[in-house]
């Protein structure tokens, strides 16, 4: 019985206690594919990080980044388990996170201290401002006229002088309509080459309301098609004619204001009996 105990195991194996074959060793199962919370998180994270230098808007890159660092911390767990590939995808996915979380913050703390800023230069203005005010009450009895800038007939506007020279009744325009011709003068007070059309705004009003620009087939005398669009050198004096489409009899009004000057704040005016 001894001698049958001691018999080499078939397959050449080593020989056991008892005569009892070792149980093989099973490997380790191999991770089951990439991990999408790693995927997941770098979205998110890239999203974040994209974001997060947009004002306003980056509150929400605050979000995606705070999103992707947990998946990613999700993620880093299961590939260090084995469970899952993807490792280096997991921590590039924690790294867009985290810097969305800390530039987002950076960007707001640089935007809520600008805004300090402005607002304490306002207040700071504010006040120098009504000091002025105070010291000059006189400015109170000034007309209405001059307050908003209003200049009869000729005068000076943010970057040209001018002049409304005459409105004289012209030939009708194409579509057989009465027209006045007005004239205006003016002269170039800025410090490159410029026309009438880029810095004023002329418009003409009859009985309140503004009138149409007169296109014609046959140019009436005294009118000049390309006035408008010359362009005159600094300090330059130019004539320009512009047709209005005539709606009655009435009188009009000339307004020449600068074009981009909304609020009419500086305006030469001028009323003509047709």
């Amino acid at each position: 019985m001894s001698e049958f105990n001691n018999a080499p195991i078939p397959n050449g194996g080593p020989a056991a206690p008892n005569g009892m074959r070792p149980a093989p060793i099973m490997p380790s199962p191999a991770p089951q594919g990439t991990t999408v919370c790693g995927i997941v998180g770098v979205v998110f994270g890239a999203l974040g990080l994209v974001l997060s230098f947009i004002p306003i808007i980056n509150n929400i890159a605050a979000i995606f980044g705070l999103v992707g660092a947990v998946l990613a911390i999700v993620a880093i767990v299961g590939t260090f388990r084995g469970k899952k590939r993807g490792k280096a995808l997991s921590i590039v996915a924690a790294v867009l996170s985290v810097l969305a979380i800390v530039i987002t913050l950076a960007m707001q703390s640089a935007a809520s201290k600008a805004l300090d800023d402005i607002t304490g230069t306002s207040t700071s203005q504010s006040s120098s401002a009504d000091a002025d005010k105070d010291a000059k009450t006189d400015d109170s009895t000034k007309t209405d006229t001059k307050v908003k800038g209003e200049q009869d007939m000729e005068g000076d506007l943010t970057d040209m002088h001018v002049k409304i020279v005459s409105a004289v009744r012209s030939g009708n325009d194409y579509n057989n309509q009465p027209t006045v011709l007005v004239t205006y003068e003016w002269t170039n007070n800025t410090d490159k080459n410029n026309s009438f059309a880029v810095l004023a705004n002329p418009k003409v009003f009859q009985n309140g309301q503004e009138l149409d620009t007169a296109m014609y087939l046959d140019n009436p005398e005294g009118y000049d098609s390309g006035s408008y669009l010359s362009e005159l050198q600094p300090g330059a004096t130019g004539t320009v004619t512009l047709g209005y489409v005539l709606k009655d009899d009435s009188e009009i009004t000339v307004d020449v204001t600068n074009l981009l000057d909304f609020s009419d704040t500086a305006k030469v005016t001028y009323k003509f009996a047709i």
